[in-house]
């Protein structure tokens, strides 16, 4: 996804489609692309990062679906953090 969003979005409509999408789970990776682990991290800090979640969050095929954070929080007000950060990022919201 970080580095060949559209080619994921193609490979997910040949298989799935994209009509089936309805929703899109966000978090970052603590490790990176290959390690065979799934560790969330934080919108931004991990080895997908920002630009990536820039483009995901404006993709045309996504824009319109709901997101779903699933990021570690020591405490509630994280969210709120990276729920701003990310409607910041969305063009339609600048």
């Amino acid at each position: 996804i970080a580095n060949d969003l559209d080619g994921v979005l193609a490979e997910f409509d040949r298989v799935i489609g994209l009509s089936r999408l309805r929703a899109v789970h966000l978090n970052d990776s603590k490790n990176p692309l290959g390690s065979r682990r799934d560790r969330h991290e934080k919108i931004g800090c991990g080895a997908i990062g920002k630009d990536a979640f820039r483009r995901i969050v404006n993709h045309p095929a996504l824009r319109a679906l709901p997101f779903y954070l699933e990021t570690p929080q020591e405490d509630i007000g994280g969210y709120a953090q990276e729920i701003a950060m990310l409607k910041a990022m969305r063009e339609d919201e600048r």
